[in-house]
């Protein structure tokens, strides 16, 4: 069996409009950055770099916005079935607020 490559190439075609989102982000990190700026094909990679597994099967469902009532991903680890039956959680008491009406601390200056 022949290892596999370090590297993997990949042809995408890109819509012209998605393409245009990462020119514009590469203007905006221009004015910040200055010349240490990515181009356009470095931010695109960046976005597919170091990426984990959970991570991008919960942002897939965030931009199609899956509810989460339909399920999320929490883990890749199947959940094995418990026969233990486990008492129910203790509701929190709620606690009384600390800032009411005239009681809010100042507010702080340097948030302006």
């Amino acid at each position: 069996m022949h290892p596999l490559p370090c590297h993997i190439q990949l042809t995408l075609p890109l819509p012209r409009a998605d393409y245009r989102v990462f020119v514009t982000a590469v203007r905006l990190l221009r004015r910040v950055m200055g010349r240490k700026a990515p181009d356009a094909l470095a931010l695109i990679q960046s976005n597919l770099r170091d990426r984990d597994a959970t991570g991008l099967a919960d942002d897939y469902l965030d931009s199609i916005r899956w509810p989460c009532s339909a399920g999320r991903v929490v883990s890749l680890r199947r959940a094995r079935r418990s026969v233990r039956i486990t008492a129910a959680a203790p509701v929190p008491k709620k606690t009384p607020c600390l800032f009411v009406g005239r009681n809010r601390p100042p507010a702080d200056p340097s948030r302006n």
